[in-house]
């Protein structure tokens, strides 16, 4: 397997795992991939779920590592976690050198 393979391979697997997430779990975090960042009213306005709910599957959405958690101005947004392109890069000059 060469290394656009892998990364290919990676992207699918990532894809897969958000389509296998339970219904409400996916419309969140598609959400929260839309805005790129959004607060839990913002989610409960969307989903019309209650915020305990929402809370419950942004807590299991994180331990999945699909979203994190982060605070700006004293309010927490949800944003996705995408793989870092400094990581990709690095991959990158691995496989060059080999």
């Amino acid at each position: 397997m060469n290394n656009q393979d892998f990364e290919q391979s990676s992207a699918q697997e990532s894809i897969a795992d958000l389509i296998n997430l339970p219904d409400e779990q996916r419309q969140i975090v598609t959400f929260i991939i839309r805005q790129q960042k959004a607060t839990l009213a913002e989610i409960a306005v969307h989903t019309n779920l209650p915020e305990g709910v929402i809370q419950q599957h942004l807590n299991n959405l994180i331990n999945q590592t699909f979203i994190q958690e982060i605070i700006e101005t004293d309010t927490i947004y949800y944003q996705p976690k995408l793989p870092s392109k400094n990581k990709n890069q690095l991959n990158q000059n691995i496989w060059n050198k080999l």
